[in-house]
C-alpha cells in the first residue's frame, strides 16, 4: 500500500491552517494602535488631503521630508524615555487582559488611560512617518496618461467656459467702437444675412 497520496494530503491539511504572520500581524497592529492611534489617523486625513491640492511629486517630497525629521526625533525621543513609557504602557494592558480577559467592563480604563496618554503625547512626532507609508502604500501613483487626461480636461473646460464668455459678450456689448478697420460703426449687427445659408 502506498502511503504517499496520505502524506501528501497530510501536508496540504497542515498547509492550509492559518499562518503564525496573521497573529503577529494583528498584535503589531494592535500595538501601533497603542502606541499612536490618534496620529495615525489625522496623518492619513492629512496625507488624503494634501494630494488632492498637491502634485504627487510635491507631495511625495514633503512626506519624505516629514518622514526623515519624524524618524529621527523619535528615534531620539525613543532613547530619552519613551522606551519606558511604551514598555510601561503594554505591561499594564498585558496585565490587564490576563486578569480580567473579556470582561471588558471590569477593566481599569482609568488606569490604562493615565498609561496610555503620557505615550500618545510623546508619538505624535511620527506624523511624518504614517503620512509618508501612506503616500507609499495607499495613495494610488497618478500615471502619466491619467495625468495627461485629467490636463486636457481642465483645458477643455477652461476654453468652454472662455467661449461661453465670449458669446454673453457678443450677445450683450457693452460698447460699440466707433470704427472698425478705418471704417465708421453705424450699430449692432443683429444676425448676419450669410449665416442663414
Amino acid at each position: 500500500m502506498n502511503t504517499g497520496y496520505r502524506n501528501q494530503q497530510g501536508q496540504q491539511a497542515k498547509d492550509s491552517n492559518p499562518p503564525e504572520w496573521m497573529l503577529f500581524c494583528l498584535l503589531f497592529a494592535l500595538a501601533l494602535g497603542l502606541i499612536a492611534l490618534p496620529w495615525i489617523i489625522i496623518s492619513m486625513l492629512t496625507e488624503r488631503t494634501l494630494s488632492r491640492w498637491l502634485h504627487w511629486r510635491l507631495s511625495f517630497l514633503v512626506w519624505f521630508v516629514l518622514f526623515a525629521m519624524s524618524a529621527f526625533v523619535l528615534y531620539t525621543s525613543y532613547q530619552h524615555g519613551l522606551q519606558n513609557l511604551i514598555i510601561h504602557e503594554f505591561t499594564a494592558y498585558i496585565v490587564t487582559a490576563r486578569h480580567y480577559q473579556t470582561d471588558f467592563a471590569h477593566w481599569p480604563l482609568r488606569t490604562l488611560w493615565a498609561d496610555t496618554l503620557p505615550v500618545w503625547m510623546q508619538t505624535w512626532k511620527g506624523i511624518g512617518i504614517v503620512g509618508f507609508c501612506t503616500e507609499l502604500f495607499i495613495q494610488p501613483r497618478k500615471d502619466t496618461t491619467q495625468s495627461l487626461r485629467q490636463n486636457e480636461r481642465k483645458r477643455q473646460q477652461r476654453m468652454h467656459r472662455s467661449q461661453r464668455w465670449a458669446k454673453r459678450r457678443s450677445i450683450r456689448p457693452r460698447s460699440v467702437p466707433d470704427a472698425i478697420g478705418g471704417m465708421m460703426v453705424m450699430g449692432i449687427a443683429i444676425h448676419d444675412e450669410l449665416e442663414g445659408e
